[in-house]
């Protein structure tokens, strides 16, 4: 499987989770691992528990993640040349996310 068809199946993957989060209860997990010259990933995360982690190992390396949730938590490794983290948390107690 190419590089570019495990992004396609990936992000096709995380966006259908995404998407079905109101419907199946508010826990969200995403993990990611990337190894390539140059590794980009981008997630957006709403719900109650939110966790994402994210391996990057190439040349150049940007990972941008938001969650809005009770409980974020976040987890980066990025190894290369260049490397770029954003991470948005907000927490949001009592009542729905």
């Amino acid at each position: 499987m190419t590089m570019k068809n495990l992004t396609k199946m990936l992000f096709t993957t995380a966006l259908a989770v995404g998407l079905s989060a109101p419907v199946f209860g508010q826990v969200n997990t995403n993990t990611t691992i990337q190894e390539g010259r140059i590794n980009t990933n981008d997630s957006y995360q709403r719900g109650r528990d939110n966790d994402n982690a994210t391996y990057q190992q190439g040349r150049d390396n940007a990972n941008r993640n938001t969650q809005r949730g009770n409980i974020n938590t976040n987890q980066t490794g990025q190894y290369g040349g260049s490397n770029y983290n954003q991470s948005d948390q907000q927490g949001r107690f009592g009542g729905r996310p």
